[in-house]
């Protein structure tokens, strides 16, 4: 369920808790840097910006968007160069070695959100992957609909994309209260 526990933007830290880290620098850094390509997205009509959601008592993500009748969580990390997948459960490799991080629990938040949400309405995530240093960035697959992977630098568009999908139907109400109270207050538009 969704932990309503206030959890604002200054409480995203580094931790080894934290399912998803960056690497070469911290993740309140990689936050902001995800936020500032973000507020582009507060123009389209009706989007909701929700900042460090805490949910199922994981540190906090930094972001959730909501439109209509699609929300998106939104993690974000810096790697460095190299070739990246994840497994079922959502282990993250990197050249065919565990690199200690896993998209699991955010396919649980995932999960949880859409059992929340009334009929014809979608819940998915995406993870903002910056580069730590210059080179190539292979991916991890999209897990379905569920996840998915998405460089700093396609992540406005992609977002649109999945915000706009969902027609011009409102936010189930029980979604709204339930992001504002895991992000500990309003939306910031």
């Amino acid at each position: 369920m969704i932990d309503a526990r206030h959890a604002g933007p200054a409480r995203i830290v580094d931790t080894e808790r934290r399912p998803l880290r960056p690497i070469g620098t911290t993740a309140s850094e990689v936050a902001r840097r995800t936020g500032e390509l973000l507020t582009g997205l507060l123009r389209l009509p009706g989007v909701r910006l929700y900042q460090g959601v805490r949910l199922n008592g994981q540190p906090p993500l930094p972001y959730a968007l909501s439109a209509g009748p699609r929300v998106v969580l939104v993690d974000a990390v810096a790697w460095p160069p190299g070739s990246y997948a994840t497994s079922a459960a959502g282990a993250v490799f990197c050249g065919g070695v565990y690199i200690g991080q896993s998209a699991g629990p955010l396919l649980g938040a995932v999960r949880r959100l859409r059992r929340l949400q009334p009929r014809g309405h979608r819940a998915s995530a995406v993870v903002v992957v910056h580069p730590s240093i210059a080179g190539r960035l292979d991916l991890p697959a999209a897990t379905g609909s569920e996840v998915s992977w998405i460089p700093a630098g396609d992540a406005v568009t992609a977002i649109r994309c999945l915000l706009r999908s969902g027609g011009t139907r409102r936010t189930a109400p029980r979604i709204v209260e339930a992001l504002t109270a895991a992000s500990g207050g309003t939306p910031i538009a």
